[in-house]
């Protein structure tokens, strides 16, 4: 009886695993962009764009290509902050 359930639990661990690592292949971090930037661009008061947004279950991080942040537009039309 022991037996059987340890190897039920160790069966449900192992399907767990195995759709934490397949998430990625299936939901892109790009569909929260939009979301993003609106949020980022409020808190901040200027326009934020941001680049392609990768996540990493394995090592639990999230990476973003590029970023840039607007200048104030009485200043410059050049970008206040990009980042790679």
């Amino acid at each position: 009886m022991r037996k059987k359930l340890l190897m039920i639990a160790g069966s449900i661990l192992g399907l767990l695993l195995l759709t934490a690592l397949a998430l990625p292949l299936f939901i892109s971090a790009n569909t929260f962009k939009p979301r993003l930037e609106t949020y980022l661009s409020g808190a901040l008061g200027r326009k934020v764009a941001i680049g392609n947004i990768s996540l990493s279950i394995l090592t639990g991080s999230i990476s973003v290509d590029r970023g840039s942040v607007a200048d104030d537009p009485a200043f410059s039309a050049s970008p206040f902050l990009t980042a790679q």
